[in-house]
C-alpha cells in the first residue's frame, strides 16, 4: 500500500530547521505520538537537517524535502530528501566510543544517535536524490 505522504520543500539552510520541524512535529501531533516519542522525533529531525544544510551541498545550496505520513499500524513514517552529494547514513563507520575524547575524530554521534532513536531507518539514492526514511511509533503500533 503506497503512503500518502505530506511534503514541505524549503532552502537546506539552517534557518529552514525551526519551520521543517515545526511541519513534521504536526504531522506526529496528528498521528497521536507520544511525547516521549515527539522528543526522540525532534532530534532525529535536528540532527540528519544540520547535516543536510552544513554538507550536502557545500560550498553550493540546495533543497530539502521532509515528508510524513502515517501508515496502517499507526506509525509516523518520515523522510528527508535532498539532491545534494550522495551520502548514505547507513554506510557511515561508527564512532569508536572506547576512545578518549581528545583522540576520537569529530563527527558520527548525531547519526549513532539516529540509528539508535528512529525506528527502521533506509537509506536510497533514487533520480539523484539522498532519501532518508525512519519510523516513529504511534499510539496504536503494535508493541506501544
Amino acid at each position: 500500500m503506497a503512503l500518502d505522504f505530506t511534503r514541505l520543500t524549503m532552502p537546506a539552510s539552517l534557518d529552514s530547521l525551526q519551520p521543517l520541524t515545526a511541519f513534521v512535529l504536526a504531522g506526529a501531533d496528528r498521528v497521536g505520538l507520544a511525547q516521549s516519542e515527539r522528543d526522540k522525533l525532534e532530534l532525529v529531525l535536528e540532527e540528519l537537517l544540520v547535516n543536510v544544510a552544513r554538507y550536502a551541498y557545500q560550498p553550493d545550496s540546495g533543497d530539502v524535502e521532509v515528508a510524513y505520513a502515517a501508515d496502517g499500524t499507526g506509525e509516523l513514517v518520515v523522510e528527508i530528501s535532498d539532491n545534494g552529494r550522495a551520502f548514505n547514513i547507513l554506510e557511515a563507520p561508527a564512532p569508536d566510543l572506547s576512545a578518549g575524547l581528545v583522540d576520537r575524530p569529530i563527527g558520527g554521534l548525531g547519526l549513532l544517535l539516529v540509528r539508535s532513536l528512529a525506528g527502521s531507518v533506509a537509506y536510497r539514492r533514487e533520480q539523484d536524490r539522498n532519501r532518508v526514511s525512519f519510523r516513529f511509533p504511534g499510539p496504536q503500533s503494535p508493541g506501544t
